[in-house]
């Protein structure tokens, strides 16, 4: 009975042990698969992977609009045209994908931004600890 007690023990932490690591995705599913957006919000993501995921990812999309196209009157007028074509949505599938993810796409170049400091050599990112220490002794380093 310990045995078997035992064995199925074992069995449980060998399968939590597997699904708690983190995935390793082909290149062909990152291409498909927004999985970019979830590698933002855990901490032990590796920088080097996520920003392989984004990059396939939007590699054949069309990108989210910057703030600048959208406040540019001439781009909204020459847009609001080509909307009455017959194939616009033929031609502009992407455009879709690039409006539902555009705070995602933005929150990420965000995070690679705020992040990009306090990456390793091997991709791992510093923890939040770490870098408000880095931060607090850049504070107190004499200004030259």
């Amino acid at each position: 009975m310990k045995k078997r007690i035992f064995i199925i023990t074992l069995f449980g932490l060998g399968l939590f042990s597997v699904f708690s690591q983190q995935k390793n995705y082909s290149d062909k599913y990152l291409s498909k698969h927004p999985v970019w957006i979830q590698m933002v919000d855990k901490e032990e993501t590796n920088y080097f992977e996520a920003t392989k995921a984004f990059d396939l990812y939007w590699k054949n999309r069309e990108l989210p609009l910057e703030e600048e196209e959208v406040l540019d009157s001439k781009f909204q007028k020459e847009r609001k045209a080509d909307e009455k074509g017959f194939f616009y949505r033929l031609f502009h599938r992407n455009e879709e994908e690039a409006r539902k993810y555009a705070f995602e796409y933005k929150k990420f170049k965000h995070w690679q931004r705020s992040v990009e400091p306090y990456v390793q050599e091997d991709g791992r990112i510093l923890s939040k600890a770490a870098q408000l220490q880095i931060f607090e002794a850049e504070k107190k380093r004499p200004k030259l």
